[in-house]
């Protein structure tokens, strides 16, 4: 695979690797696999990620609880801190901002243990996940945050393919227009399928495993 190297048009520090092909995932097809890898688990990237999306939050919304989901927990602890700095006119100034994630159960449901629910319960709570594609993880994350009482006050990515999910703006450091004939489509209306294109590899949140 011909990996391509993209940087962030709001913040040339933020890169990701772009791997054209046929991706399967539990969701959907996508032409690219977008690898964030490094932004998750770099420390300069991880903080130059943070900074980039407190920019949309620090003047505008209250933050009290910061939900991460696959493997963004490095970049919440930098948003976190970021959201709390000691700019005077930061909504979120010196604030102590949670940051945890939920878990599944035995049956795949998202669950917030009894020791996190007072994190959760009562809180204005901000989503954090490295990819959206076709928006069900997110979904289902609005859903299990709301159970327990949250008030979300938005969704950050590093890479998304939708605006908004159930009227929540989703803010992004990348997007499908950063990626040149990137298509993302649900599994029987796939046209690489339809073209009788084989599947290059099988994709998720933790990488990709080729066939």
């Amino acid at each position: 695979m011909n990996a391509q190297h993209i940087k962030s048009s709001l913040n040339p520090n933020l890169v990701v690797t772009a791997f054209p092909g046929h991706f399967a995932t539990s969701h959907c097809h996508n032409s690219h696999y977008i690898d964030v890898t490094r932004i998750k688990h770099e420390h300069m990237m991880a903080r130059e990620a943070a900074v980039t999306l407190a920019q949309r939050y620090s003047y505008t919304d209250s933050i009290d609880t910061i939900v991460c989901m696959d493997g963004s927990e490095v970049i919440g602890a930098f948003l976190a801190r970021h959201l709390a700095n000691k700019d005077r006119f930061n909504i979120n100034r010196d604030k102590n901002i949670n940051v945890v994630t939920p878990e599944f159960d035995h049956t795949g449901q998202l669950i917030f243990r009894d020791n996190l629910i007072p994190m959760i319960a009562g809180k204005k709570v901000l989503l954090l996940i490295s990819t959206v594609k076709s928006g069900k993880t997110i979904a289902r994350t609005l859903e299990c945050a709301s159970y327990y009482g949250a008030t979300i006050q938005g969704i950050a990515a590093l890479f998304s393919t939708v605006d908004e999910i159930h009227n929540i703006p989703v803010y992004s450091i990348f997007t499908p227009q950063d990626i040149p004939g990137y298509v993302t489509s649900d599994t029987k209306d796939c046209p690489m399928c339809k073209a009788g294109q084989k599947i290059d590899a099988l994709a998720n949140s933790y990488g990709f495993s080729q066939l």
